[in-house]
């Protein structure tokens, strides 16, 4: 659990975000894609009051992002037919190579906890795509340390076949500030590869993404879905048409309405 007081409020955000009714879906849940938006919005925020040295907008004046590589969401209770929710963050230093943050969601009226996620964090080199070894070079970048109650972010493996595939192309309106595609398209892509009946007849109940690789403004991306309808759980794959390049792994794992 997240604990903000006046010791770790450097590590520590929370922010109250308002749902339009644009960000719900036709059963008036929070789209996947809306929460994950709310999540980068705070950990840049939050990244941000931990030092200005490692703050997005210092690391690309000198060539370096941020670049997320894995979540894992647990929801208790998906937010639906909620006008405001409360997410609040947490940086949890670093472990070799990888930052880790962790989340947690709150229904602003009752209290009660909606989801708990972890992530983890590389800082690039935008040009060479090098990975910068953070400790090394932010020394007072502080080390994680695990706690009992850690979730654990998951190896997902790539599917051979599909029950479902679409092609979308990557619009202009689909990049971040990196010229990227932004890190909350990857979920829309996926889950659009479901059939309409599953979606409206099941909620997130657990959520696994692994980024491996940026697309590009023009690419033409196969969205790949392998349903397992019993055990309601969704492995997808993400790929770039003409190369076969995989750039995100994802698993879903639903409950029934």
């Amino acid at each position: 659990m997240i604990t903000i007081t006046k010791e770790t409020q450097k590590h520590t955000l929370e922010k109250i975000y308002p749902i339009s009714i644009l960000e719900a879906d036709r059963m008036y849940a929070l789209k996947p894609a809306v929460l994950l938006n709310y999540m980068q919005d705070i950990a840049s925020k939050s990244i941000n009051i931990c030092s200005s040295l490692y703050s997005f907008k210092d690391l690309s004046a000198r060539g370096l992002t941020w670049f997320l590589v894995r979540y894992r969401l647990e929801f208790d209770e998906y937010p639906i037919k909620m006008d405001k929710i409360k997410i609040q963050t947490e940086s949890r230093g670093c472990v070799k190579l990888n930052a880790r943050r962790d989340f947690e969601g709150f229904d602003v009226v009752s209290g009660k906890r909606l989801f708990r996620a972890t992530s983890s964090w590389y800082i690039v080199e935008l040009k060479t795509k090098s990975v910068i070894n953070i400790s090394q070079q932010y020394p007072n970048f502080s080390i994680f340390e695990k706690r009992d109650d850690d979730l654990d972010l998951r190896k997902l493996k790539s599917i051979t076949s599909a029950d479902y595939q679409k092609i979308f192309h990557v619009r202009y309106e689909d990049l971040d500030f990196n010229g990227h595609v932004n890190n909350t398209i990857y979920i829309t892509w996926a889950l659009e590869a479901l059939d309409y009946d599953f979606r409206i007849s099941h909620k997130l109940k657990n959520l696994d993404i692994y980024f491996k690789h940026e697309v590009k403004y023009g690419d033409d991306i196969v969205s790949m879905v392998k349903i397992d309808r019993e055990n309601k759980v969704t492995e997808h794959l993400i790929k770039i048409a003409n190369t076969n390049e995989e750039v995100c792994l994802l698993r879903c794992e639903f409950v029934e309405e």
